[in-house]
């Protein structure tokens, strides 16, 4: 869908429709994918879109400079950065992006309730975690879309890219090593 890698994060008006598309598309470009602050960055983006303030360059910039910001806020070297295993043991905690397998296929979901929503939804494996709430699960979808399963909303097919995906994310923020509701095994 986007052979040219080029980073959507704006909204899915106007996808697969250039001259659409093409008032934001060199915002885009002022993002480097391999910011380790990519995800709070999109994160900020959102916000800024939920709360219908016009994407300018000035406005990514001041998200790059947020996004940067809270990267080192999840990242602190004095251990109170975001980590899997911090999910509280019931209640609520902070939005986060789940990755969870059953069977080959992947559902990338999220919640503020983690311990309760693995008992709805028991999957095999909770593959991994990232802190963000609806737009970042949107982002992940629409980076993913070639992987859906048809018919499914959150459901992906484990190609290679949502894999390597998952274990960025188990490099950045650890291996949800806790204790969840699973399927038998």
């Amino acid at each position: 869908m986007y052979e040219d890698n080029r980073l959507h994060i704006w909204s899915d008006e106007g996808v697969g429709h250039a001259e659409e598309a093409a008032p934001h598309a060199h915002l885009a470009d002022l993002i480097d994918r391999a910011d380790p602050a990519f995800t709070q960055i999109v994160q900020a983006v959102g916000r800024f879109t939920e709360a219908g303030v016009e994407l300018t360059e000035e406005m990514v910039t001041a998200a790059i400079k947020l996004g940067r910001a809270e990267q080192r806020r999840w990242t602190m070297a004095d251990g109170s950065a975001f980590k899997a295993e911090r999910i509280p043991a019931e209640g609520k905690h902070d939005a986060v992006v789940y990755y969870v397998r059953r069977g080959a296929l992947i559902k990338i979901g999220t919640t503020t309730e983690l311990r309760r929503r693995m008992r709805e939804i028991l999957p095999e494996e909770l593959l991994a975690l990232e802190p963000g709430s609806i737009g970042i699960e949107n982002q992940r979808h629409h980076q993913f879309s070639a992987l859906r399963v048809p018919g499914q909303r959150e459901w992906f097919h484990a190609g290679p890219v949502l894999q390597e995906h998952v274990l960025r994310m188990r490099a950045t923020h650890g291996v949800p090593d806790q204790p969840l509701p699973t399927l038998p095994g």
